[in-house]
């Protein structure tokens, strides 16, 4: 196959010498017989250099050498689908051999390029120009680079063994630039150009023409695939490189494909190359281009394109009836064109409330949706001047879903804060708000209109000509609830959020309780409406800061801690909240339930908050405590009055529980079976969830000597227990039972004495078994002699089962040991190339 590659192109390249001889003296003969420059055909828009060079138009010339003098605007005019663009593309004019070369300051993505040469364009010698006229540009959105140099110099056959990508439809230029002069004379037939296909039966031949350094070469039909494109060299060597020919896969899709005269025609173009130049145009039905915008393809190979249907022409909105999208990639001249897109009469603005009774507790939040048609834009108003109360906003559709959820803080209409908000993941927006009218103290509870009008109303005036009203209903707030749970420093340490809170109470490691061991958490849950707003209780779940805030003097509540019975003579102390380190507090806002989590491990008692003669809370005794949360009414001074009482008093709830000392039992009995699978076990006031540490170590004199462990978990009920393997141990083994907790601080590790026994269930009375046994062997020997034969094997074989017995309770087990071997072989092939 080499052989026969070889002959066939000594052939052609022979051919060529010949041919570019002959031409070459025809050529010659012609120049000496005539100097009028005429155009040659295939002007060219191309990059010297595939993107990295300048953007040039050649224009070939042939029988004459044009005047530097005519190099001019006027003499060679650059036309854009027949618009002059020669001032805003042209930046200079040179001359390569006979060709005029036109230097552009970008590329001119167009497949309706013309230069107009100019009757006045003279040769070098005076002489008119042959043809003038206007000429057809080849747009050349690719350019291959030849340089004579590719795989090494010197070669007959120079080979570059790059495979370049091009899309189909692109028209590529061959450039030969760089290769050796091809036109020493005028008259020169150019540089042989070879294409074959790879993968198909595509041939042709040709060559880049008289004073031309590029041949062009159109895709647009070309079958996808490999191709070699040979260039032929001043010194007869062939320059080598190969194309892939590919499908762009240029697409455009529509979002929707049934939109209003208000709405956006949404599209999304895609192909397979990233960067790509695209021109992107919206039709009407008759194919008409309404607007046009050029856009670039992401490094993805996409690009979203929209246009608004209110100034799709560029001013006014689009007519109901039929629009596609059309794409043109500038570089293939690839097109696609959209599905159709039916654009119907938009309704007129109109917004509603999607429920129009509304309720929720004097200083909650309250949730409304508001419903758009034909509008992204509407004003909500809240109360009037005769309710004392009034509050405006202006909220934004911006998701495009015709909607959007407002959430309402009445707590917040006392203080001036935003009365107004949105999710936090809310694409939505609220454009504007104000409360103009505040109220002295927590709102009142009662109705309220909700008054809702399309558009930006303004927040000063609020809703002037309202499209819809709601009725929001206020209860009076109330404390519903306060009860006391237990949790475990395992589970409770690391709870950050309400999450981590029902899923403690979901896994049994949270339990209601009115005893908490001292190190445990002590958790007071709180059932109170009113306060989601001054907690800031929707969105926020770890509200301990506000809480705090509120509980030291600003706010509504005061919540102690403290003895429930000091004794004799003596004044309670309380305990010292340290909010953030050793007291949290999760809410539950959208039911009104609050948990304060109080470490009673690191809690200290103290005649105040100020820690005044503080001390730990004791792990060796039961304490004795009374939390008391207060709703602050108007006595004593108070800012705030959020009680419901005519009286305006304070309004206190109470909920007693001990802090014990930790204690940890170990069930009885504590001896174990010399075999697998023996269970140790217990209870405990310590918290369900936390990890005790069980030890099981041999006495002093038992031989060997043994250590077991294990880290038993606390259930829901209170019960531990573990499982640990005896099988190796010997009957008789005495051993020391400890149960400790790393997390709670016991004020003794409990310690029990067990021992291996033959059987759990006969433990205790096995001593007074073994007694007797001395005295049913003596009478045996009675038994042979006397008449019942029967009852003599009876007593024998009662003898035989106890020998059995006790070399099958011997300690451990037989060793079963296992040899394995490995063989591994390697075999090594040699094989001839």
């Amino acid at each position: 196959m080499t052989g026969n590659s070889n002959k066939t192109r000594a052939v052609i390249l022979a051919a060529l010498m010949v041919f570019s001889v002959f031409a070459g003296t025809v050529a010659f003969a012609g120049t000496a017989a005539a100097e009028e420059p005429s155009y040659g055909g295939n002007a060219v828009h191309y990059v010297t250099d595939s993107g990295d060079g300048d953007a040039v138009i050649e224009v070939p010339f042939e029988d004459g050498n044009v005047s530097d003098a005519s190099l001019t605007h006027q003499n060679f005019t650059v036309l854009d689908d027949d618009d002059n663009i020669t001032s805003d593309v042209v930046s200079d004019y040179r001359k390569q051999n006979a060709s005029v070369i036109i230097e552009l300051d970008r590329v001119v993505a167009s497949n309706d390029l013309e230069v107009e040469i100019s009757e006045n364009v003279k040769s070098s010698s005076g002489d008119d120009i042959a043809n003038p006229g206007e000429k057809s540009v080849v747009f050349a959105g690719r350019t291959l680079e030849f340089d004579g140099g590719f795989g090494g110099g010197g070669a007959d056959v120079q080979d570059n063994s790059a495979n370049h990508t091009v899309y189909q439809g692109v028209t590529i230029a061959v450039n030969s630039s760089n290769i050796t002069d091809p036109a020493n004379t005028y008259g020169f037939p150019g540089t042989a150009v070879t294409v074959e296909g790879e993968d198909n039966n595509y041939f042709t031949e040709g060559s880049t023409g008289n004073n031309s350094t590029v041949y062009t070469l159109d895709t647009s039909d070309r079958e996808l695939g490999e191709y070699r494109i040979f260039v032929q060299d001043s010194d007869d060597s062939a320059n080598r490189t190969f194309i892939n020919v590919r499908d762009l896969e240029l697409n455009v899709e529509v979002d929707d494909q049934n939109v209003t005269t208000d709405d956006t025609i949404e599209s999304t173009v895609s192909a397979v190359s990233g960067g790509r130049q695209v021109n992107v145009e919206l039709l009407d039905s008759s194919g008409d281009t309404l607007n046009e915008t050029p856009a670039t393809l992401d490094g993805q190979g996409e690009r979203d394109v929209d246009f608004n249907t209110a100034t799709a022409d560029g001013n006014e909105a689009l007519e109901t009836g039929t629009y596609t999208v059309l794409v043109t990639d500038n570089a293939t001249g690839v097109t696609v064109e959209s599905s159709e897109v039916e654009v119907t009469e938009a309704d007129d603005e109109d917004v509603n409330f999607a429920d129009n009774a509304l309720s929720t507790a004097q200083g909650d939040f309250f949730e409304t949706t508001v419903e758009m048609t034909e509008t992204s834009e509407a004003t909500i108003s809240f109360g009037s001047e005769e309710d004392g109360v009034v509050a405006n906003a202006t909220v934004e559709d911006d998701d495009g879903d015709d909607e959007v959820t407002v959430y309402v803080n009445t707590y917040a209409m006392q203080t001036g804060s935003d009365v107004f908000s949105l999710d936090s993941d809310s694409d939505d927006n609220i454009l504007d708000q104000n409360n103009p009218t505040k109220t002295d103290d927590l709102i009142d509870a009662g109705d309220y209109d909700l008054e809702i009008e399309a558009g930006d109303a303004g927040v000063g005036t609020g809703v002037t000509d309202a499209d819809d009203v709601a009725t929001v209903t206020l209860e009076e707030r109330s404390t519903d609830a306060f009860r006391m749970w237990t949790g475990s420093s395992e589970a409770i340490s690391s709870i950050s959020d309400l999450e981590d809170v029902n899923e403690a109470l979901d896994e049994g490691q949270i339990t209601e309780s009115s005893d908490t061991a001292a190190g445990d958490y002590a958790i007071h849950q709180l059932e109170a409406s009113g306060f989601e707003g001054a907690l800031d209780a929707r969105d926020n779940e770890d509200v301990t800061t506000a809480f705090q805030n509120l509980d030291e003097g600003t706010g509504p509540i005061n919540l102690t801690i403290e003895e429930a019975d000091p004794g004799a003579n003596q004044d309670a102390k309380e305990v010292v909240k340290g909010y953030g380190d050793n007291v949290t507090v999760i809410a539950d806002g959208p039911n009104d339930t609050y948990f304060v989590i109080v470490d009673t491990g690191s809690v200290n008692l103290a005649d105040d908050q100020t820690g005044a003669n503080a001390e730990a809370v004791p792990n060796d005794d039961d304490t004795e405590l009374e939390a008391n949360f207060t709703v602050l009414g108007d006595e004593d001074g108070a800012t705030w009055d959020f009680t419901t009482n005519e009286d305006d008093e304070n309004e206190e709830t109470f909920v007693s529980y001990t802090v014990e000392e930790p204690e940890v039992n170990i069930d009885a009995p504590y001896n174990v079976s010399n075999a697998e699978g023996q269970t140790i076990s217990g209870n405990t006031n310590i918290a369900p969830g936390t990890e005790l540490t069980l030890r099981v170590r041999s006495q002093s004199g038992t031989s060997p000597s043994f250590l077991k462990t294990a880290s038993p978990v606390v259930q829901s009920d209170g019960t531990w227990s573990a499982t640990m393997d005896f099988s190796e141990q010997s009957i008789g083994d005495e051993y020391d039972i400890t149960v400790s907790s790393s997390g709670i601080i016991l004020a003794s590790d409990e310690t029990e004495e067990g021992e291996v026994v033959e059987s759990v269930g006969t433990a205790t009375p096995e001593p007074d078994t073994d007694t007797p046994e001395p005295d049913t062997d003596t009478p045996e020997p009675d038994t042979d002699t006397p008449e019942p034969d029967t009852d003599t094997p009876e007593p024998d074989t009662d003898t035989p089962e106890p020998d059995t017995e006790t070399p099958t309770s011997t300690p451990g087990f037989g060793v079963v040991v296992a040899l394995t071997a490995l063989i591994a072989a390697a075999l090594l092939a040699i094989r001839r190339d």
